[in-house]
């Protein structure tokens, strides 16, 4: 009965060591993309990094964000370019609201062959972006509203002073 505990260990071991390092160990020569953030502050830009792995040149045509409504082609300059074997482009893009809804982001070539970024990266980014977009500043409290309120009524009342001497200037004079 002691080795079925041990079995399952080593089992679960290797399952976890296959996960880990499948993509090292079984890499395909092709086109590898990794997508990150410049910054975490609005107006953030979404970086590409695009490495040919492969013998032959390729030709990069479009940016593809696939949403719940289909795919979406990013417009940028940058493309096409053609990356000859283990070369290299770094291309910023835009960030907008089709990023916080993608399913997968991709690279496409002129083959129509797509090139996806790691789901763990997309992830990441929209993480990122949707704690940025929804905190929230709560730093006001009471004494900062009726200080406001203070300067609104006396600003008021000065406007309204100044508005009643010029019609008394107007009217007498």
């Amino acid at each position: 009965m002691a080795p079925l505990p041990t079995a399952a260990a080593v089992c679960a071991r290797a399952r976890s060591f296959f996960r880990r390092y499948a993509d090292r160990l079984f890499e395909r020569p092709g086109i590898v993309v990794a997508i990150r953030l410049d910054k975490a502050a609005p107006g953030a830009h979404l970086i590409w990094n695009i490495i040919n792995t492969g013998a032959e040149p390729v030709t990069l045509t479009k940016f593809i964000v696939h949403g719940r409504n289909g795919p979406a082609d990013i417009m940028t300059s940058a493309l096409p370019a053609t990356l000859a074997s283990r070369d290299r482009i770094i291309v910023p893009t835009d960030v907008d609201w089709t990023l916080l809804a993608a399913r997968s982001i991709a690279v496409a070539d002129t083959h129509g062959e797509e090139h996806y970024a790691a789901r763990q990266q997309l992830v990441g980014i929209q993480e990122e972006l949707r704690e940025r977009i929804d905190r929230r500043m709560h730093s006001s409290s009471a004494r900062d509203f009726l200080a406001g309120a203070t300067d609104l009524a006396f600003g008021v009342a000065i406007l309204g002073l100044g508005f009643f001497m010029l019609m008394w200037v107007i009217a007498t004079g």
